[in-house]
């Protein structure tokens, strides 16, 4: 109890939004309150619902300080050194560092023990109507099986702590044991379902980004899915982990139906008939991103993101924004070659089909592509306008390539107005020879980038950044679909769920189509295999740098693939911009660039050597 008065004391805030500053947790009490006061006020009780938001994870910033999903993916690199995140990237890590600052097991857990502390007492508030405290209890409800969903993804099994607000930190767990992958999904998926049906299908704008019932099932789709994947499904790596009565930990046999179960999970959001793609129909795929990636709240009606946090720009902002570009820019953020190559041509085709070696920097390119890394040529760039000597690879690219790729050459625009040339060469003027501060592959991260912002004044605006949209759902339904090997019928709801070549290609097309591309091939869609790698194809470039991809390469197995190969980029050391010196694929093994290292062990985090001091009886992860 003194715990969970002692972190009241950081809501005492002005105003009842539900945005989560990226400095919240750091504010100091006002005054302290006991917990019969606490809930005495609709004001407390609900600063108390937006302190259970406030553990949610910062995926907005790249730098790693929270997370660290956007450093060490494949996808980007950043030019930070000195951060956890660095550590997990060489594998030079043990569970005895705190690798980060808010996303930590047992701050995680601290968010789950305020949201059942929140349900037990919220009925207890004279000033709220039984209907919102209703709402305000699946609220808490959601928040805490997310939480539990987050370490589940990260560590694996976890313990289940129920509906009492344990403060574990200070009693005794020696007991306390890991549950089995198969109750933590069952817990978590339940307690989704059961929040959903006490939530709103959406609320009004003052109230945009709390949880509704989509959110629900949504995260709920996510779990199934991830569940039925090679990493959690029958995994021959983890049948040795087990509790002290021998029973398995992870599932140690492959379940095929659980592919019929992720399918449907999928398809509830779907069949909701509320969400959907911005610019679906694929007319202006640029205006259409743009718009979805720079506004808070639905566009123009349609609401793709189901549940996503308001925070402020600043650290997206800062690290993607070019140094030359304001004092206070640390221009550092941005793709590694390997993402820049996964873009398709504006005629659908795949320009890098495979590369001749395992670094990517000798890339086999298809002939019929359209694509070429010879030479310059005048190019209008489509989003901008602007008509500059622009590097062939850059030319006839897929909108998505324009959305999330800043390259060296390109004019910064911010506040609608143009800035000089951006140029990440040694001598250029947003490159090494001028600050520690540059991208280190030699390319920005476009996203998130609204240009009707003058970053020079330091104003960096709100992001809308999504945890969950509607493009997820019906991506995690196809690949769903596209794994299962017969046809099942749900004993509760007498649904049949096959795999259905008709269902997949209609709900793949609506992310091709409105990313001005055409659908998939009839070749690929008869083919498993060639469909899943499709479906992989995909995720990269309509999720990139959303942080997604850490998970996905290993929930699918593909991680020590991935990751245990040299990061590429430009030579950004070169003095002189031009095909021999800075364009020129470079394999880098320095600090700035992070080599990859990728090892069994690291498919989960390890179990915090502090926790496992409290609680003897918790199993370790393999390897750790």
């Amino acid at each position: 109890m003194k715990n969970i008065l002692k972190t009241f004391g950081l809501l005492l805030l002005s105003g009842t939004a539900f945005v989560a500053c990226d400095d919240y947790l750091d504010r100091q009490p006002d005054e302290q309150l006991t917990p019969d006061q606490i809930f005495l006020k609709a004001s407390t009780t609900e600063q108390y619902l937006t302190n259970v938001y406030a553990y949610q994870p910062n995926y907005s910033d790249p730098s790693g300080q929270t997370l660290p999903w956007a450093p060490c993916a494949d996808e980007s690199s950043i030019a930070y050194t000195g951060r956890s995140y660095t550590q997990i990237n060489y594998d030079t890590w043990d569970p005895s560092i705190n690798l980060q600052r808010s996303y930590t097991y047992n701050n995680i857990y601290k968010g789950i023990r305020e949201a059942s502390y929140f349900m037990q007492h919220v009925y207890e508030c004279p000033e709220i109507g039984d209907t919102d405290k209703g709402y305000m209890y699946n609220e808490a409800r959601f928040l805490r099986a997310y939480y539990y969903s987050l370490l589940m993804s990260t560590f694996g099994p976890v313990f289940i702590l129920g509906d009492e607000p344990t403060d574990y930190e200070q009693e005794d767990l020696n007991e306390r044991e890991r549950d089995s992958w198969e109750k933590c999904v069952d817990y978590v998926t339940t307690e989704l379902y059961e929040a959903s049906k006490g939530l709103p299908q959406e609320w009004a704008s003052a109230k945009y980004g709390r949880a509704t019932k989509g959110a629900a099932l949504a995260i709920r789709s996510r779990v199934y899915l991830y569940s039925a994947r090679k990493l959690f499904n029958g995994n021959d790596l983890y049948k040795g982990v087990i509790d002290k009565y021998g029973n398995p930990l992870f599932p140690t046999v492959y379940d095929e139906k659980k592919w019929e179960t992720a399918a449907q999970a999928a398809k509830d959001v779907i069949d909701m008939n509320i969400y959907g793609l911005v610019g679906a129909d694929g007319t202006d795929p640029y205006g259409s991103l743009h718009d979805l990636y720079t506004t808070v709240g639905p566009v123009n009606s349609v609401t793709e993101m189901i549940f996503s946090r308001i925070v402020s720009a600043y650290n997206w902002g800062i690290a993607a924004t070019p140094r030359m570009a304001r004092s206070r820019a640390y221009g550092s953020f941005g793709p590694t070659q390997k993402l820049v190559d996964a873009f398709a041509m504006a005629n659908g085709r795949y320009p890098i089909t495979g590369y001749t070696d395992g670094d990517q920097a000798r890339p086999i390119i298809d002939p019929d592509a359209g694509y070429s890394e010879s030479g310059f040529s005048k190019f209008k760039h489509p989003i901008y306008g602007d008509e500059l000597e622009t590097f062939k690879m850059y030319q006839n690219r897929e909108p998505r390539f324009y959305v999330n790729v800043f390259w060296s050459g390109m004019t910064w625009h911010g506040a609608n107005k143009k800035t000089a040339n951006v140029q990440f060469y040694f001598n250029g003027n947003s490159g090494p020879g001028k600050s520690h501060n540059y991208p280190p592959t030699g390319y920005l991260a476009h996203k998130f980038t609204n240009p009707s912002i003058d970053t020079s004044t330091g104003n960096y605006g709100y992001l809308d950044f999504p945890v969950f949209r509607y493009a997820e759902i019906l991506l995690n339904y196809v690949e769903a679909l596209n794994e299962l090997e017969g046809s099942y019928t749900d004993e509760a709801t007498g649904i049949t769920v096959t795999r259905n070549t008709e269902e997949i290609k209609k709900y793949f097309n609506m992310i091709r189509y409105r990313a001005g591309m055409p659908g998939i091939t009839d070749a690929e869609l008869n083919s498993r295999d060639d469909m899943r790698e499709a479906i992989k194809q995909e995720r990269k470039v309509e999720f990139a740098l959303e942080g997604l991809r850490y998970h996905d390469l290993r929930r699918w197995g593909d991680a020590d693939a991935a990751y245990n190969t040299k990061i590429i980029g430009w030579n950004t050391k070169a003095r002189v911009n031009n095909r021999t010196g800075f364009y020129t694929r470079t394999i880098w093994d320095s600090e700035r660039i992070q080599k990859r290292v990728f090892t069994q062990k690291m498919y989960f985090f390890p179990i915090p050597q502090t926790t496992l001091d409290h609680n003897a009886k918790l199993v370790q992860n393999p390897g750790w």
